[in-house]
Order: C-alpha cells, then structure tokens, then sequence
C-alpha cells in the first residue's frame, strides 16, 4: 500500500498561496521519516508593503531566518492592512508576528446598533394630561356686593330642597305681603320667598368664597310684611370660618311692618363665606324680600360714649313736675336713633335701660319687638323724646315674659289691631309713667294697651292722654284685611258701641293710675 505525504510550497514557488501537494512516500523510509512534522503557514493577500509572517502553534526544530521589517509611518503605528475582495481565510493557530515584536492589532469594532423607536404608549396607561392652571384667589367681599337690578351677581341658590329667591320687579303676586317695590329706585329689581304653596320652606342664597383681612360691616335693606301679623316666616344671616362652621349673625322674626328696613352686621375677619337664610311661615302671608346687599371692610371704632344729659327744665305749675332722672349711670344705654333702639331691645339677653335724648324724634315702620324674658326701661328727659307710630304701626310688641317701663317720652299717632301704644300677649308689667299720649287707636282694643289675661299688670302714671280710641270705628278697616284668598279671621261680634267710644276724646285727659288685667 502507497502512502501519500503533505507537501507545501514555500513562497519563492510558483504555485498558488495556500495550494498543498502530496507525494508518495518511499516503502523504503523509515517509520520516524513518515511521522515528519507538518508546518502550515498564512499567507496574507499580496499587496504593496505587504507583510508574510507565518504563525506557528509551536517552535521550529530548524531555526528560520526573520522576515524584512514592515515598514512604519512616521508616528510609529503600523499601516493598515487591506482586505481581499471575497471570503477571507481562516486564521489558524495563535501568536506574534516575526520580526515585530508587537502584538497584531485588534480588528474594528463593529458600529453600534441604531437606537429603537420608544414602545408606543399602552391602552391602560393614563394619557398624559397638561398640569392644571393656577387656582383662583378667592373673591373679595366688594366684589359680591349686588341691588339686583340685572342678576343675582355673585350670589348663588342653595336650598337642600331647592327653593330659591326669585329676582322681581313690582310688587309680590300675593296681598298684604311683599314690598311694592324695591328700595333702590322703587322700579327695579329685588329678591324675594315666594311663600304661596311654600309653607315652613327653607330659600337659601350664598356667597361664592372670599377672604378678608380685617373685620367688615355686611349691610342690607329687607321687607317683612304680615298685614295680620299671623304667618310672616324667619330671616337670618350666618357667617361661616373653617374652624367653627356657620354662624348666626342675625335673625328677624314676624312681620317688620310694610316698609324697606336697613341691617347690618360685623363679619369677623375669619369669615369666608355668608348666606341669608328665609324660612317662610304657615302661610301665603311670608313673602320676605331683601336688596341692596353691600359689604365694607373696615376695624371696628370703640362705642361711641353717651352724651351728657342736659339740664332739666324747671317745674311748671300747675302741674307737679317729674321725678327727675338719675344722672346716666353705666346700666343706662344711650339710642341715638330708631334702629339702635329697635336692635338694643330685640337683641338684648338681659335687663336693660335706655335713654333717649330729648327733642329727638324716632319714625317708626314696624312695631319694636321683644320677646324675653327681661326688664326694659326706655326714658327721656327735658321735653322728652318721641316715639311716632306714622299711623301705620303700633310703638311696642311683648311677648315671653317681657316687661315693659315708659318714662318721660311723647307716643303719638299708634296704631294697630290691639294695642295702640304696646300690645302684650304673655307679657309681663307694663307701665307708663310721667308721658304724653297722643292719637293712638286700636281695631278691637287697647287704644292706648291691650294686655292678654297672660299677661302681667297696666299702670298708666303722672301720663297724658290724648284723641286715642278703640272698637268698631275701625271695623271696615280691619274686613278689609281679612278679605283674602283663604285668610279666615276672627268673626267679629256686631255690637255698637256707646257713644263716649264712637269718636276720639276731645280734650286732654290726665290719668293718674289704671290697672288692667
């Protein structure tokens, strides 16, 4: 059997690079002949200064003279070597170029991958949203003041049930309730309960939020009118902070007489939010109007310190002159006007003494009420001051316990259902002492007082009275009233009167003590 041996051609042949050739072993070689050892080598592709270094695996028995230097650029790196066109050739063992000393550079990096569009945004994720504007500042109290005329302004309805204050002009559908116009020019505009159908209704009118930064004064006119005094409803203001929640500020009961009012109250400075509150009553007779609505910041001054008490008049015979008042004391508390006296009576909690300031003359739309149990004294001095009822409206109202002293005063032109002067129902002691009477009249009775079997006693003292009457001179008048869609009054007894009450006394009367039950 022939044996075929490798043989390589070395570089100066002219056979192809990487070509290898078999020959046929000699039969006559040795064993260790054919176990001759096999050297490969590399061949790179040829091309100017083209460097043929063979890579050897393992040392050479014979030793081999070191290829010619490649040459160098001048920096000292080694050119870079082309590649040939096509497949290149696998590299076979491992080491160092001949010659060089250095190893063989690495290959280049390959470049880096290009960077993946981002992953489009899920279904479950939120879609991106731009941040929220700014909040608001909350309004400031000027901002919310409001007569009306074209909206509601800044005020808002908010009844549990859904009843709100209805913007009119005129008067109210029903009678004997409601204004008959506003109070800004009498022609425009004005919110109002309608109470027909609506009985013990809660309307609910709000302002938006604001902040204050001191005290302020909220003023406003309301209508309260009841011609029977029977069925008017509840008005209230309530303040709200967020510490304690609503607050009430003020409160109205009943019929205020027909007639725009003025009010107002101190907002503390911790107040946020304000809102009225009407309730209306039992019946159609509870239409509760309110209009020009303004707010004012302000601190709030000290009270006002009472004036002096000027001199008394001397006596003139042939009457006896008064008892003379006390100097002001502290519990003596000076009204200078109709509404510091309406307020100090219907707000006071316990006894209180007012004085009013001689010559001063107080118009009164709507009977003063009180409805406590306390002691109200109310005094003049000097020519006294006087209380006038403009034919329209009794002076005084009791009720719960209320006692009532008038001292020194002139009470003129009252008139009401009962009680011209004061009516009491479940009062306590009334007293006039030392006063001038003038022009009162009642519907039924109580010209001057008419006190219920609850009530305590009348005492009319050192008092003169004048053209007052009571009893069915007025009878027309008081049908006229009862004359409404479903009102039912009282029936009336037809019973004529003498003639000593038919006409109002013609000369002056000096009374000098009555007591009446």
């Amino acid at each position: 059997m022939s044996e075929w041996l490798p043989s390589f051609h070395s570089p100066a042949t002219s056979a192809p690079r990487s070509q290898i050739s078999f020959r046929q072993a000699s039969p006559a070689r040795s064993h260790h002949d054919r176990q001759m050892r096999f050297r490969l080598f590399l061949f790179l592709p040829a091309c100017p200064g083209e460097l043929n270094a063979p890579i050897e695996p393992a040392p050479s028995p014979k030793p081999t003279p070191p290829p010619k230097p490649t040459p160098r650029p001048a920096s000292g790196i080694p050119l870079p070597l082309p590649r040939p066109a096509g497949p290149a050739a696998p590299l076979l063992g491992t080491g160092r170029l001949r010659g060089s000393g250095a190893p063989s550079p690495p290959p280049p990096s390959p470049p880096p991958p290009p960077l993946s569009p981002p992953p489009p945004p899920s279904p479950l994720s939120p879609p991106f949203l731009p941040p929220p504007p700014p909040s608001l500042p909350p309004l400031l109290p000027d901002m919310i003041s409001c007569d009306f005329e074209v909206d509601n302004c800044a005020w808002i309805d908010t009844a549990p049930d859904g009843y709100s204050w209805t913007r009119m002009s005129g008067g109210t559908p029903s009678s004997d309730t409601g204004p008959s116009g506003d109070h800004t020019t009498g022609s425009g505009s004005y919110l109002y309960t309608e109470a027909s159908g609506r009985s013990n209704k809660l309307h609910q009118l709000e302002s938006p939020l604001f902040s204050l930064q001191q005290a302020a004064t909220l003023s406003f006119f309301y209508h309260m009118h009841d011609a029977l005094r029977l069925y008017m409803g509840t008005l209230s203001i309530e303040a709200y902070n967020n510490e304690t929640g609503w607050t009430t500020l003020w409160s109205r009961t009943g019929d205020q007489g027909n007639s725009w009012l003025d009010a107002a109250v101190i907002l503390p400075a911790s107040a946020t939010k304000v809102r009225f509150k009407g309730l209306t009553g039992s019946g159609f007779r509870s239409d509760m109007a309110l209009d020009d609505v303004s707010f004012m910041q302000f601190t709030p001054p000290p009270p006002p310190s009472a004036p002096p008490l000027p001199p008394l008049p001397p006596p003139s015979p042939p009457l006896s002159p008064p008892p003379p008042l006390p100097p002001l004391s502290p519990d003596f508390v000076a009204a200078a006007s109709e509404a510091e006296l309406r307020n100090l009576i219907q707000d006071a909690l316990a006894d209180v003494s007012i004085y009013l300031p001689p010559s001063a003359d107080f118009k009164l739309g709507s009977q003063i009420s009180c409805s406590s149990s306390i002691n109200v004294t109310v005094a003049s001095s000097g020519e006294g001051a006087t209380l006038d009822g403009q034919e329209q409206s009794g002076l005084f109202y009791l009720e719960g316990g209320c006692s009532l002293t008038l001292r020194g005063l002139i009470l003129v032109n009252g008139r009401a259902a009962q009680g011209g002067v004061v009516y009491a129902s479940g009062a306590g002691d009334v007293e006039i002492i030392d006063s001038d009477v003038r022009d009162c009249s009642a519907y039924t009775s109580g010209g001057v007082v008419s006190a219920d079997q609850n009530s305590g006693a009348v005492s009319i003292r050192g008092s003169t009275v004048t053209g007052c009457s009571a009893g069915t001179v007025r009878r027309v008048e008081l049908a006229a009233l009862q004359r409404d869609k479903g009102c039912r009054g009282p029936r009336l007894p037809h019973t004529p009167l003498s003639p000593r009450n038919r006409s109002p006394a013609a000369s002056s009367t000096r009374i000098t003590a009555v007591r009446s039950r």
